[in-house]
């Protein structure tokens, strides 16, 4: 078979001679294997450029993606940058609701500590500059979330300690009783008109004409209304919390009862002349935590009736 030889015959259609031709086993061979190597090679250029124009079409779907990837980070970072103006301004409304409500500052930096994720990381490898973007943004975003979170715990202190001190406030006895002059001040050795000795006054005179209006200086609950029969004749007190007591003497009438809640400005009875008195006034004491102070030292002076 090696050494064999083919004889091919050409016969014509017409007249002419037919022609033979003898061809050798391996020259057949040989033209065989170049055809099937020119097939193969074609299939493989063909595949080959098929796969080539597949990946730059993907190059290009990836291009594409990456851009709507970084304008979608873009506006992001945008839109981060507006929600990071916003907490910069409930910041600052926070240290002043801090500084209302007597707190100290907050000192401590929420924007440190932040880590790379995994998929950050991995981002970072395949894209670095989409990656960066990503991870910048991602960092932005972590620390405004603990920003804002912080703000909400300093706020809600900040809201219960003015809470607590509008509280206080409207406890405090801060506005005079009744109208009228000051006819005795507060002192720890005062001349009585009555008795003509020397003894501690713990409280003001305000000289008013009978049935002028005593008003609760502020929010309380009456404690004691009536006479306890030591000198002070119809008397009314009131409990504002926080330590705070009033005292109101020698009224001709009173228009509240024990139990019963006031607010500053509240009429709680009319000034008198009734227990150990010369003449017709109001006897006002403020009390702190059970020790007589000058009530003076409370009242506004803007608040002081005439």
């Amino acid at each position: 078979m090696p050494g064999s030889r083919w004889t091919l015959m050409l016969v014509p259609h017409d007249n002419e001679r037919v022609r033979s031709f003898q061809v050798a086993w391996k020259d057949v061979r040989a033209v065989v294997s170049a055809i099937l190597l020119v097939v193969f090679l074609l299939g493989t250029f063909t595949v080959a450029f098929f796969v080539k124009q597949s990946q730059h079409v993907r190059a290009g779907s990836l291009r594409r993606e990456n851009e709507l990837l970084a304008a979608e980070v873009n506006q992001m970072r945008q839109e981060m940058d507006q929600l990071n103006r916003s907490i910069e301004t409930l910041g600052q409304k926070d240290e002043q609701y801090r500084v209302m409500s007597g707190l100290n500052a907050l000192t401590s930096d929420p924007r440190t500590g932040t880590t790379r994720s995994v998929a950050e990381q991995a981002l970072m490898h395949l894209n670095p500059e989409v990656g960066g973007r990503i991870s910048d943004a991602s960092t932005t975003l972590d620390a405004l979330t603990r920003r804002a979170s912080q703000l909400r715990t300093s706020m809600d202190q900040a809201l219960t300690a003015l809470q607590r001190n509008r509280d206080r406030l409207a406890s405090t006895p801060t506005i005079a009783p009744a109208r009228g002059p000051l006819s005795s001040l507060f002192s720890p050795g005062r001349y009585h008109p009555v008795l003509h000795i020397t003894r501690p006054h713990k409280g003001i005179d305000i000289a008013a004409r009978v049935g002028e209006p005593i008003m609760a200086p502020a929010h309380g609950v009456v404690r004691f209304a009536g006479n306890r029969g030591n000198g002070y004749g119809n008397m009314v007190e009131i409990d504002h919390g926080y330590g705070y007591v009033t005292r109101f003497a020698h009224a001709s009438r009173l228009l509240v009862h024990t139990g019963q809640e006031v607010k500053r400005g509240d009429l709680i009875a009319l000034v008198g002349a009734t227990g150990l008195v010369s003449g017709p006034h109001l006897h006002y004491e403020v009390e702190i935590d059970g020790k007589q102070v000058d009530p003076l030292n409370f009242i506004v002076a803007d608040a002081i009736p005439d």
